[in-house]
């Protein structure tokens, strides 16, 4: 009996881990086509569009985030070529510093993006007295 409860508490152990880390994997990510084909059904929806105005805002939706999009690429390219420099300039062991430093600061502005946001505050700060 002993043997079968240790068995049951490994077993659940190991599929609440299976089941962590599942969890932690993002959804995939939309195209420019797609956020903007659902952001322009929203805004007709919220905003009771005609047709003619919403397939006008999809297509400035659209624009925007394919911008977005070339945006995030050429930052990405930029930092890539930066980091090349870096690696030609620092010694193996500073830039394996630098590597890491990076690393750190990425998962600061993650967790910092998955920390919901303080409540707002509803009262507004009391009213500084005016001097004559």
């Amino acid at each position: 009996m002993r043997k079968l409860m240790m068995i049951l508490f490994i077993v659940s152990i190991a599929a609440v881990n299976m089941n962590a880390q599942n969890e932690k994997q993002p959804p995939p990510k939309k195209t420019p086509e797609e956020r903007a084909d659902n952001m322009s059904k929203r805004m007709a929806k919220e905003l009771a569009l005609t047709a003619d105005q919403q397939a006008k805002v999809k297509d400035v939706i659209l624009k925007r985030e394919r911008d977005r999009e070339d945006g995030e690429a050429k930052r990405k390219a930029e930092m890539e070529k930066v980091d090349a420099e870096f690696k030609t300039i620092l010694t193996p062991d500073q830039y394996q510093k630098f590597e890491q430093k990076k690393e750190e600061m990425k998962q600061k502005r993650t967790q910092k993006r998955m920390t919901p946001a303080p409540p707002a505050n509803d009262n507004p700060p009391p009213a500084l007295p005016v001097q004559k």
